[in-house]
């Protein structure tokens, strides 16, 4: 007869909780539920681009529609348009006159400026970190408001500066220095805008470059402006005053608009 004291160690027996090798100052602890390492990682937030969104996406298709309209004299209006640019020659007054198409195409081309400009100002501050309680369509379409806004008062204010100091021709030929030059900028500033709408990464290149293409079209419309008023030296006078008052105040206040928009955390 076998005996049953006899321990067989190849014999197989469920395993016992006083087998395992604890010390006397060690908790047995149970975990109940759900296992954290069963949930995987926790995914990061995809960064929302402006290229992707469908309000930002279908205002740019309107502007490049309205200007694909009006662009049909389109080398009439880019006829003129050095001549607007860079000419203080007086000419026959029958040469002022311009064409609905032409003044559409102008329009396009500045409305285009100015969502490139609100574009790009909001790239400039998304890379800062500054967030409003705005969306991104919402605060785009603020700073392309703000733009036009900027636009007209600048060509109401021209205007007047014209017709106060220098004759009917040299302010209209001054005022249509001004609307080529913010044409300029708005053909300049295209592929920057659309390049920082699917890269935003490239924010403070498309800023810089933005800044420096601005500067070269006021200068130029600056230039123009000399050209055109510079008789003497109180002139000269007048026309510092002019640079300090229109070309200097107004870009500061901007500026302090866009950082007041900024702090209007959401």
């Amino acid at each position: 007869m076998q005996n049953d004291s006899i321990v067989n160690p190849f014999a197989g027996r469920p395993c016992r909780e006083q087998d395992a090798p604890v010390s006397a100052s060690e908790k047995l602890v149970m975990t109940v539920g759900k296992l954290p390492y069963t949930s995987g990682m926790i995914p990061a937030e995809r960064k929302q681009l402006p290229g992707y969104d469908s309000g930002v996406l279908c205002m740019i298709i309107c502007l490049f529609i309205f200007l694909a309209y009006n662009s049909r004299h389109y080398s009439t209006y880019f006829k003129n348009f050095t001549t607007d640019l860079f000419t203080v020659r007086r000419t026959d007054s029958s040469s002022a006159v311009r064409t609905f198409s032409e003044t559409g195409m102008q329009m396009s081309i500045v409305l285009l400026a100015c969502a490139c400009e609100g574009i790009i100002i909001n790239a400039g501050m998304l890379a800062e970190g500054c967030s409003t309680a705005l969306s991104m369509f919402q605060e785009i379409v603020a700073l392309t408001i703000l733009a036009v806004f900027y636009y007209v008062w600048q060509l109401l204010i021209f205007r007047l500066v014209g017709y106060v100091f220098t004759d009917r021709f040299s302010a209209w030929q001054w005022i249509k220095g001004f609307s080529a030059s913010q044409s300029l900028l708005g053909l300049t500033l295209v592929l920057p805008a659309l390049v920082v709408l699917f890269n935003p990464e490239q924010a403070g290149t498309v800023v810089l470059i933005a800044v420096v293409c601005y500067l070269l079209t006021r200068l130029i419309f600056i230039f123009k402006g000399f050209r055109l008023f510079y008789d003497n030296f109180g002139s000269l006078l007048y026309f510092i005053l002019y640079l300090c008052t229109l070309e200097i105040v107004p870009p500061v206040i901007i500026y302090r608009c866009i950082g007041f928009l900024s702090q209007l955390q959401p």
